[in-house]
């Protein structure tokens, strides 16, 4: 187990590029299980009432499992090998798995006995028709949460020795097990229980991947010693807090989703699908740079805690450049996703007009969704959970308020807009509580040099982009393949290569723009 080794910026990067190739598999997959899914539900009571079933264990999972258990538990892992304080760590993550899964087990058994008091909590709006579609798929997915938390746990130990190719292989492996049950359900028009049934089965194959490569890494779980408990009560005390502190996106989705529970049957569909594009870039690129940060922030904050400074002017710089084209390709193609690849033949005219503009207020906040991931982080690797609690608190609130504000002024739109700009709150409060307690600087008069650089630079890109399109379509406005690429599947053929274009121009043309980014050597 070579725990300390470090990563250069090269190393950061391809490790990034790993986790983000192989969740992007993973997303893709994500897109094909979703677009089945909105061809086999629809968009009305059952769909929500399904969406509601599987969104309560997948919240859990990402703020009790993946988030909170990995900020936690990698630092320590990593700073008490390293510095050679534990002797045992397989008795520190056997007391980890014992308290951690039984809570979990726990929480299992009240979901399976008490389903209709989580739904009164989590969706008060739901009615009975609702209610009696949605309580039976949760007692069955509930349990979904101890496999992935369990995998999660192992995946904590794996990403210490710089290991992240499995934990992000086995959201693609859930992927492929879920189109597999509902293209079988599609065929035969089989129940919501058997799709259920499926996606539970893929949570057990999860952890069992990941059990044979924790084995593997000559990991095992033995004795609890004396140093075991003692590191386990550090990891506790940094866990308890960092249940909001790393989860933002989702407690703030959670709170959509609440709020959405008394709008219209449809909307809490809307709002999932929505939430699931603007995560995408989340996923591909934002966690897996966190993830991979996260071993090393905990580094360097032993070896150069000031050099951390740079790391977050650096951070902010990349994701801005990374992401922005992203949010701008996301609201220009909106339409087309809900109409051509989501819900097809069973399209109505008024769901895809909402779910288009709740993409397009969602992707406003994308990059402080993303910036949050990696700043959060940060704290966790200054073993501070404090910090990012009172922010996120704060936020919450903020985004409580604006969707109860939102709700009554614009509907299903203003509870997108209160995410977006909550997420905006919650950056500019943790980059001022890092100034604050840490005596870190956010060196604004470079970022924002750089910003106006590349805003030009991007402009030039939409330019490039919008003219080619558009003239692209006039050329074919009287052919006989104008329907097929404007319209159909044929249009991803068009708007996929010149966005690919446009990337390359904002890549080969940093050095003309003055652009200089640490991670990609330039």
């Amino acid at each position: 187990m070579h725990i300390d080794k470090r990563l250069d910026k090269k190393s950061i990067l391809k490790k990034t590029a790993q986790f983000g190739g192989i969740t992007l598999l993973s997303r893709i997959l994500g897109i094909i299980r979703d677009m089945l899914l909105a061809r086999f539900l629809g968009i009305g009571i059952k769909s929500d009432a399904f969406i509601m079933a599987y969104r309560i264990p997948n919240f859990l999972r990402r703020i009790f499992a993946e988030g909170a258990l990995s900020a936690s538990f990698v630092p320590v892992f990593i700073r008490k090998v390293k510095n050679k304080e534990l002797e045992n760590p397989n008795g520190l993550m056997t007391i980890s798995f014992l308290f951690f899964e039984g809570i979990v087990f726990l929480l299992c058994l009240f979901a399976i006995l008490f389903p209709g008091l989580i739904f009164k909590l989590i969706a008060p709006g739901f009615s009975q028709e609702q209610l009696a579609y949605a309580i039976p798929s949760l007692r069955i997915l509930f349990p979904l949460i101890f496999f992935i938390s369990s995998s999660a746990l192992l995946a904590g130990a794996l990403n210490a020795v710089n290991h992240f190719f499995v934990p992000a292989l086995c959201p693609a492996l859930l992927n492929v097990v879920w189109i597999s049950a509902l293209s079988i359900s599609i065929k035969f028009n089989l129940s919501i229980k058997f799709l259920c049934y499926s996606i539970l089965f893929g949570g057990f194959l999860n952890f069992l991947v990941h059990l044979i490569v924790y084995l593997k890494y000559n990991f095992s779980f033995g004795f609890i010693d004396r140093q075991a408990k003692d590191a386990f009560k550090l990891i506790l005390s940094k866990f308890v807090p960092s249940l909001l502190g790393v989860s933002v996106i989702e407690i703030n989705l959670l709170i959509d989703t609440f709020i959405g529970s008394f709008l219209p049957s449809g909307s809490v569909s809307i709002l999932y699908f929505a939430g699931l594009f603007v995560n995408m870039p989340i996923g591909i690129f934002a966690v897996g740079f966190a993830t991979v940060l996260l071993s090393q922030f905990s580094r360097v904050v032993v070896y150069a805690p000031k050099r951390i400074n740079f790391y977050i002017l650096e951070v902010t710089k990349f994701i801005t450049w990374l992401i922005m084209p992203i949010m701008l390709f996301l609201m220009f193609v909106s339409e087309a996703i809900f109409s051509i690849l989501m819900l097809g033949k069973k399209a109505r005219f008024h769901d895809i007009f909402t779910a288009k503009w709740v993409l397009i207020v969602f992707s406003v906040g994308l990059v402080f969704f993303c910036l949050n991931k990696i700043l959060v982080n940060i704290f966790y690797s200054l073993h501070d959970t404090k910090s990012p609690t009172i922010a996120l608190v704060f936020s919450t609130i903020v985004n409580f308020l604006g969707n109860l504000i939102g709700i009554k002024l614009w509907g299903i739109f203003g509870i997108a807009g209160s995410t977006a700009f909550s997420a905006a709150v919650l950056t500019f409060l943790l980059i001022k509580f890092l100034h604050k307690k840490h005596n870190f600087k956010f060196y604004s008069p470079s970022f924002f040099n750089f910003l106006g650089r590349y805003l030009v630079q991007l402009l030039i890109a939409s330019l490039i982009f919008l003219i080619s399109y558009f003239t692209f379509f006039r050329f074919l406005q009287d052919s006989n393949w104008y329907n097929f690429f404007y319209a159909s599947w044929g249009y991803w053929f068009i708007v996929f290569p010149l966005a690919a274009i446009c990337a390359a121009f904002l890549f080969f043309t940093k050095k003309l723009f003055g652009i200089k980014l640490y991670f990609l050597g330039k």
